[in-house]
């Protein structure tokens, strides 16, 4: 069959079913395509903060993200640096949401293309390799990445990876390797790690279990070829890494690895389901509520079901993809085996699925075509039915108790035992998750998960029955339907359990495209990101990554500073617009009025106090005391208080925060996307603070001469000034990204001058 009728075929399938998919979403907000979740929350703010400051020509400082943050650091997690997006960047603001149903539709085209490029040179009729694309594009793992996604563009461009190791061991395009290994380090740094775990295991099983014999030396020309890659993205990945290890989420991963590998056991039933039967929805379950609801853990094929994923795992069998499916499928349900593929930084995660998901479907589609015994067909679909009857059963069973009887017994239960069980202890209990009643929403994620399970498991039974599921052109058309059902009902089921409000404010404009900024404002939102919606800087903020210095501060004051990054506070002091530099007060109705504390940026201290002793609390007032007293008296270590002897005088006593409120050190101050800039004029000696995190990366002058930085109230930023009239400018330069555009440049010059002579002798011979 000609190569490019296959591919426009896929091209044409793919695209009605995703288009039908999207259609009602769209149409329920205008031509936009919003979703739920993190995707209105981060993806959206994300996109038009990368947009503004990319086309500003100096991005490096992001201030609407929090107190601000390193912009190619932390975003190259989400967006920047990944080719789907860069339409977004340059078209007109107001047209983001018609942009992003036009690369959600590119992208799940990709997805079926990418995966049919692989599967077809392993089966022996097409259209099972055509039946597999589809599946994959359209499988559990890809609807649920729509909660994220930026994760639907790593699962795109996957399947080129296994496909390419093919290709190099055969001694064929080992450039177009390296250039997509690069390509996937853009798109997204995390899944490079998990990528490249994949890519050690599935080499180890090409080579070792190939009835093809490769050898060592094939084995090390795809490890070439694949670091060579790695090392062209350095200019993504370096800074990416840099700013990762300033991270909590980072470094403080490792030392709980034994705890959290441990607190994967409760989660092999959600794993399990996860494979077993498809996934209803990311914010709810079919069982009354969402077990580690974020944590992508689904990799159920649609119409194949887990059916032959099961007889393929209970195969005995030498051919390599049975033996790897084996491994994967051992690797996903014992404890510490998906951290394997995040380095044992994260246990939970099982992101790593789209790798499982494609070799289970051509573990499927092998096994079809080889035409399973029916007893081994039978073995299998009792599997399936007793899994499923425990993982979707227990849960339910144990909501029901726990919401119905055990709630009411347990009062009882602390009056009587009172030595043993206090009523703080019940009350806690009673308030979580497991006690609470059914709502109208649990029904609706029940009854959107018989629909969807009768959507594969009915036309998989009767098929079978049949035997019509071994005539590869029937199956097509159906397993097209089923994508459609099963993946447009998920989309609409989320999008109305989800709160409109957060949906459609994902369509506010920003107030203005301009990176110049003299102000923050706090806003009475639930909507974390709003700030970068519409471009004015606030103190809120829900982004996967915190540096130290933003979490010192936030210590320091009482903002929450764990996983969850929502920035939740433990104090109500008006004190803060003052330490913050907050100018305007905008509640939920959006009405704004002046903070009644406003102090600007680059105000000065008379006083300090020790910050050695205090730790993080959320008792609000002694929150509420730090705040007020750091009004008037910042808060160094023991070194930085040497540094500002004479300057700046210890404490001695509590003052009224409204009176010692200090005047302003600073004018003409303006934040842009490289730093800042002030003139600060006083008669004596003098230290000014800003209110910015001091990250690696900053330097600082006055009057263009280079000076220290000090780290003050946690981890914010400090200067000494002499008397008189100074010129202060911060300048912010991204940590590794020189060095890692020259790593880029030579590595991508040495594999350009590679393909040159590679080819001039592949002429010659």
């Amino acid at each position: 069959m000609n190569k490019s009728y296959s591919t426009n075929r896929v091209l044409l399938t793919s695209f009605v079913i995703i288009t039908l998919i999207i259609l009602p979403v769209v149409l329920l907000n205008n031509g936009n395509l919003y979703l739920v979740g993190d995707y209105m929350s981060q993806q959206i703010p994300f996109i038009k903060e990368s947009r503004r400051l990319l086309l500003s020509g100096k991005p490096f400082w992001s201030n609407n993200t929090f107190l601000g943050a390193n912009f190619l650091g932390t975003y190259s997690f989400y967006n920047y640096a990944s080719p789907f997006y860069w339409p977004l960047f340059v078209i007109p603001e107001k047209f983001i949401g018609i942009g992003l149903s036009i690369t959600f539709i590119i992208r799940h085209m990709l997805a079926a293309v990418t995966a049919h490029i692989y599967l077809k040179r392993y089966v022996k009729t097409e259209h099972f390799a055509f039946i597999g694309a589809l599946l994959y594009a359209f499988s559990s793992f890809t609807m649920d990445s729509t909660y994220y996604f930026h994760f639907i563009d790593v699962i795109a461009v996957f399947p080129l990876i296994p496909y390419l190791v093919d290709e190099v061991l055969e001694g064929r395009k080992k450039v177009l390797l390296s250039l997509t290994v690069l390509l996937s380090a853009m798109i997204n740094y995390y899944f490079i790690v998990s990528t490249s775990v994949f890519f050690l295991i599935y080499l180890f099983f090409r080579v070792k279990f190939s009835e093809k014999n490769y050898t060592f030396k094939d084995a090390l020309r795809c490890i070439i070829f694949y670091a060579i890659g790695g090392i062209s993205s350095m200019f993504v990945l370096l800074p990416s890494a840099l700013s990762l290890l300033e991270t909590h989420k980072a470094t403080g991963s490792f030392a709980t690895s034994l705890t959290r590998g441990l607190a994967t056991i409760p989660q092999l039933i959600k794993i399990l389901k996860g494979i077993v039967l498809p996934s209803e929805g990311i914010l709810g379950s079919a069982s009354g509520f969402a077990l580690f609801a974020f944590n992508s853990n689904s990799a159920f094929i649609p119409f194949f079901g887990a059916l032959f994923l099961f007889i393929a795992v209970r195969k005995k069998s030498d051919k390599w993809y049975y033996k790897l499916i084996k491994l994967l499928f051992i690797l996903s349900v014992v404890p510490f085996g998906n951290g394997i593929f995040s380095l044992f930084t994260n246990m939970n995660y099982t992101r790593w699925w789209y790798g499982f998901v494609l070799m289970g479907i051509l573990a499927s589609i092998k096994n079809l075509e080889e035409k399973p015994d029916a007893n081994d067909v039978k073995k299998s679909a009792k599997t399936i039915t007793i899994i499923s009857a425990i993982v979707v059963g227990a849960p339910l069973l144990g909501r029901i108790l726990c919401a119905y009887v055990i709630k009411n017994i347990l009062p009882a239960l602390s009056a009587k035992f009172s030595s043993f069980l206090s009523a703080y202890t019940v009350e806690s209990i009673v308030k979580s998750d497991f006690f609470k009643s059914l709502s109208f929403d649990d029904f609706r994620y029940m009854i959107v998960f018989v629909i969807m399970t009768a959507a594969t498991y009915l036309p998989l039974y009767f098929s079978l029955k049949k035997e019509w599921i071994f005539d590869a052109k029937k199956v097509v058309p159906v397993v097209a339907v089923i994508c459609v059902i099963t993946y447009s009902l998920y989309l609409v089921n989320e999008i109305n359990v989800f709160e409109k409000d957060k949906i459609y404010r994902g369509g506010d404009v920003s107030s203005s495209e301009e990176v110049l900024y003299t102000h923050r404002t706090s806003y009475d939102y639930s909507f974390a990101n709003y700030p970068a919606v519409i471009n004015e800087p606030g103190i809120t903020t829900f982004i996967s990554f915190k540096s130290h210095s933003t979490a010192a501060f936030c210590d320091l004051v009482g903002y929450e500073n764990t996983l969850h990054l929502n920035s939740k506070k433990f104090f109500d002091t008006p004190a803060i617009q003052s330490v913050l530099s907050i100018k305007n007060l905008t509640d939920k109705n959006g009405n704004t009025t002046q903070a009644p504390y406003y102090t600007p940026f680059g105000f000065t201290y008379d006083y300090y106090v020790l910050s050695d002793s205090y730790e993080y609390t959320e008792n609000k007032k002694e929150n509420n005391s730090r705040i007020e007293m750091m009004t008037y008296a910042c808060f160094v270590d023991s070194e930085t208080a040497e540094k500002i002897h004479g300057i700046v005088k210890p404490l001695d006593k509590k003052l009224d925060w409204k009176e010692a409120r200090p005047e302003s050190g600073a004018e003409n101050f303006v934040l842009t996307s490289s730093g800042f800039t002030a003139v600060s004029d006083g008669e004596k000696e003098r230290l000014v603070f800003f209110s910015i995190p001091h990250d690696n990366g900053w330097k600082a002058y006055i009057n263009g001469k280079e000076t220290e930085i000090l780290t003050i109230n946690g981890g914010l930023m400090g200067i000494i000034v002499p008397a008189g009239e100074s010129c202060i400018e911060f300048e912010f330069t991204t940590p590794g990204l020189k060095i890692g555009i020259i790593i880029s440049a030579i590595s991508l010059s040495a594999l350009a001058i590679y393909y040159i002579i590679d080819k001039t002798r592949s002429k010659k011979d």
